[in-house]
């Protein structure tokens, strides 16, 4: 076992999204992802491009972002330890919706639309529950814009 390895692994075990993941669907994970560090003001996702990947906050915190109508990027969420984005573009399969910038050095771990692709081809018992859980994720995130618009009413 290497070191990464047993370090996704250690991730994934602190991280809620695989609260219900028994230790073999983790370490099955584990080996299907990728840390990744960047510096801060890196740009990991731009709007408008095909996503090929989500991404976990194992360190530090990114911005998402959004362009308002006078071209001045406005933040819509700020994402630390644990957070998980680009979901979306695993399942819908079009365009980034959302730019998401480093705002302090961080590190991240990383799954490809390819590996999930094959995840749900090897294993679909596993499949259908990383996507359940990916979908309860956006189901939140809906759920809390939707009382943001509510408190502006």
């Amino acid at each position: 076992m290497t070191a990464v390895y047993e370090r996704i692994e250690h991730i994934l075990r602190e991280n809620p999204f695989f609260e219900d993941f028994d230790t073999d669907e983790i370490d099955f994970f584990a080996k299907q992802m990728s840390l990744r560090s960047f510096p801060e003001k890196a740009i990991i996702v731009q709007k408008e491009e095909h996503g090929s990947f989500l991404f976990f906050v194992v360190d530090g915190e990114v911005e998402v972002r959004l362009e308002g109508p006078d071209f001045k990027q406005i933040i819509v969420a700020t994402l630390g330890r644990g957070a998980c984005a680009g979901e979306m573009a695993l399942i819908d399969d079009f365009p980034r919706s959302a730019t998401v910038i480093t705002a302090k050095p961080s590190e991240l771990l990383l799954l490809t639309k390819n590996r999930l692709d094959s995840i749900c081809a090897e294993n679909p018992h596993l499949g259908l529950k990383f996507i359940k859980g990916l979908t309860k994720s956006l189901s939140m995130k809906l759920r809390q814009t939707t009382g943001q618009y509510a408190e502006l009413a």
